[in-house]
């Protein structure tokens, strides 16, 4: 385990006594108190602590999707969230597609580990979350822990969705568009064109207009018509519409929040809800986003029962999906990753007074390097000083 740091009074009693003493001190009083180091054990407790009492916890990571120890840092908190604080669903940053065939599998008994993990996706197919999946996994298939999909996206690992939204399609049609439009989806999610069929405007009218009649086929009938057949087709819908036309459509964010919507309202009254994520989407404000993120949507309809935990790291290398690792960006000086971070310590806890109290400073949070009032965007950050690329397993 590693030391802990003084905290910033203990730092002031101990100014009298030396000059270099108080040098020592002057510069650990610059951070709050509640910045101190902590080891990965205490930051996961210190974040569980802040957190346990709500109905929503949003979990970010940085946007490149691609940090091994921000990865364990988060599955050890779900764990210790569901083990002690009683939250029943994690809902992924991933294809809500797949998840529904995951369920439908549970339900009937017939579920199995690489089902989930292709639902969650390949940024967190690594070998350093292969035990927390298999817990999620257990957890899931034994009925104890509910387990979804927020994005509207198809990803390369989303069999479920090429093996069935193209015949769902079809079958919500009328005979004269099923066959086009059901071989169109098929062509789009499988991603068969060539010199004869193109991925052009045309085609994109085309499996733009398919989803929407699709999905307006399923609607209707309130409370009961909200399927996850239902959902699954408005979210293909605002998918291929966004390739056609980004400015008229929603975008993903808002894709996110219709489905978390979705999700919750399908959950046992009153259930606590986990939502792993990146912090791009998990922030409280829009600020320099170009979209009003998930975070701050779920905020309107939750306020203070929402707790929101952003993750960034001083130095380290990344990884996305299996591209080769690289350094981090360096950071500007007195940015809050170097103002947060201790030499003696691998993690450090920043709550929302000590946020509030360093100001504007930059980060690398959201993506770049601008300045902002970090505390109106999060409840925490754990900074990490080191960061990892994670080794990625093979599919399968």
């Amino acid at each position: 385990m590693l030391p802990m740091l003084l905290d910033p009074a203990s730092a002031r009693s101990a100014s009298a006594l030396l000059p270099l003493v108080a040098l020592c001190a002057l510069s650990l009083s610059a951070v709050p108190a509640r910045a101190q180091g902590a080891d990965a054990g205490s930051a996961t407790e210190q974040v569980v602590d802040a957190v346990c009492g709500k109905r929503v916890v949003v979990l970010g990571e940085l946007p490149s999707h691609g940090e091994a120890r921000g990865f364990q840092e988060k599955a050890r908190i779900v764990e210790r969230l569901v083990g002690r604080c009683g939250f029943r669903a994690v809902l992924f940053e991933a294809p809500m597609y797949d998840f529904v065939g995951f369920q439908k599998a549970v339900d009937e008994g017939t579920a199995a580990q690489p089902q989930l993990d292709r639902s969650i996706g390949r940024f967190w197919w690594t070998r350093e979350l292969a035990g927390w999946r298999g817990w999620l996994f257990r957890e899931a298939s034994a009925g104890r822990l509910v387990v979804g999909g927020l994005d509207d996206q198809v990803s390369a690992t989303s069999e479920y969705a090429r093996a069935t939204l193209p015949g769902l399609v079809a079958a919500s049609l009328s005979a004269r568009d099923a066959s086009e439009c059901g071989e169109a989806v098929a062509r789009n999610l499988g991603w068969r064109y060539d010199g004869a069929q193109q991925f052009d405007e045309a085609e994109r009218v085309r499996l733009r207009r398919c989803a929407s009649l699709a999905a307006a086929a399923r609607a209707g009938g309130g409370r009961a018509a909200e399927t996850p057949e239902r959902a699954m087709l408005e979210s293909l819908a605002g998918y291929f519409a966004r390739q056609q036309d980004t400015a008229a459509v929603p975008d993903r964010d808002l894709a996110m929040y219709r489905n978390f919507a979705w999700q919750m309202k399908r959950l046992p009254r009153g259930t606590k809800v986990i939502v792993w994520t990146a912090t791009v989407h998990a922030a409280r404000r829009q600020g320099p986003l170009p979209h009003e993120p998930l975070g701050a949507r779920i905020a309107g309809r939750w306020g203070g029962r929402l707790g929101v935990i952003g993750f960034s790291a001083l130095a380290g290398q990344s990884s996305m999906a299996g591209r080769p690792g690289k350094p981090l960006p360096e950071l500007p000086p007195g940015s809050l990753e170097v103002r947060a971070a201790r030499p003696d310590t691998a993690w450090a806890y920043v709550d929302r007074t000590a946020l509030r109290r360093i100001g504007s400073v930059p980060s690398r949070l959201l993506g770049g390097f601008a300045p902002a009032d970090w505390w109106r965007y999060f409840d925490a950050v754990l900074v990490i000083r080191e960061e990892a690329a994670p080794v990625f397993e093979q599919w399968r």
